[in-house]
């Protein structure tokens, strides 16, 4: 039975220059969709309002942010 919340392991810390960022892809419930969360160093989230079908969409999300903007939009 699925309770709480289901960490992806895709979660992971991920530096780039001198920042570091962690990197929280979770699903609170079953057939819910994945969340994706990034908190820098200092403690500042960015959450996303939508939420991806896959925990693999979701780090891609990431990803594309951080080739787009730069990882400093997190910091």
């Amino acid at each position: 039975m699925f309770s709480g919340s289901h960490r992806s392991p895709l979660s992971t810390e991920y530096t780039q220059g001198d920042v570091t960022v962690t990197v929280d892809i979770k699903q609170t419930f079953r057939d819910a969709g994945w969340e994706l969360e990034v908190t820098s160093a200092d403690g500042q989230v960015t959450d996303w309002d939508l939420t991806f079908a896959t925990d693999r969409e979701a780090y891609d999300e990431f990803l594309y942010v951080v080739e787009t903007e730069g990882i400093e939009v997190f910091v």
